[in-house]
């Protein structure tokens, strides 16, 4: 009788898990994994291998169906919306830049950063030699906005789930902040002038803040320079920071 009823709750309440659960159960059952520790499994994803590409890939294809789901904001209807855009790169990377959300081309591609913007930041890696395909690039929300406005809090809080699902599965040692929308998702109130260069360090992720690629390109003259210089030392920083911490993966080859 007992167990009858404990059976009878189990079939009654509907059980949310959350979505890094999901998503490594249906890599579990896709792969034949017997390990079931989600850490082991996510370290295994990690590995300089075949059979991890391989799992990698399936990963990163299932994170892009489930942003192209999402309606949990109203961005997505909005007429100058075309595509919803995932993060591309690598899933091990140690590394991860994040920006504020797509822009025009971005939209129209349903890739982050390929317009002028994303062609300076793609600048700025080869310049580090560092190839983009070796890092993560996404952005804060992954519907572009009307008129390229800033993200409303509603709204970044709706997509925030799209965004801890990739930072789950990279589980990045560091992270670039591109501009004020990023490092306030990390720390609200802050300030992007205040804060440019100066390390935070909060849920075991080493973010550097500095100015956004589109921002670079509205400077002129002396604080053109300035800024350029500003953004190329914090790319170091947090680029050495990852090699420190991770000295074994390469962002070459």
């Amino acid at each position: 009788m007992l167990e009858s009823k404990i059976k009878e709750s189990f079939t009654t309440v509907e059980i949310s898990l959350p979505d890094i659960i999901k998503l490594l159960l249906d890599l579990k059952d896709e792969f034949n994994i017997q390990n079931s520790d989600v850490d082991t499994i996510v370290k295994a994803v990690k590995l300089d291998n075949e059979k991890s590409k391989k799992q990698r890939d399936y990963l990163y294809n299932r994170i892009k169906e489930h942003i192209n789901t999402c309606q949990s904001c109203l961005l997505y209807a909005q007429e100058n919306h075309t595509h919803k855009v995932a993060g591309e790169g690598a899933l091990n990377s140690p590394l991860v830049l994040i920006g504020e959300g797509p822009g025009f081309d971005e939209d129209k591609q349903g890739r982050p950063f390929v317009g002028r913007a994303g062609q300076l930041l793609t600048t700025i890696l080869n310049k580090m030699d560092i190839r983009r395909e070796k890092v993560y690039i996404t952005n804060v929300i992954k519907c572009r906005p009307p008129q390229n406005r800033t993200p409303l809090q509603k709204e970044i809080k709706a997509c925030s789930k799209n965004l801890e699902l990739e930072l789950s599965l990279i589980q990045p040692k560091v992270i670039i902040a591109l501009g004020a929308v990023p490092l306030n998702y990390f720390k609200s109130g802050s300030s992007i002038m205040r804060e440019r260069g100066q390390w935070i360090n909060s849920r075991d992720y080493w973010i550097m803040p500095t100015f956004h690629p589109a921002y670079i390109l509205r400077q002129h003259g002396k604080t053109l320079n300035k800024v350029k210089w500003l953004v190329w030392q914090d790319f170091n920083e947090a680029v050495a920071k990852a090699k420190e911490m991770c000295p074994e993966y390469d962002f070459s080859s």
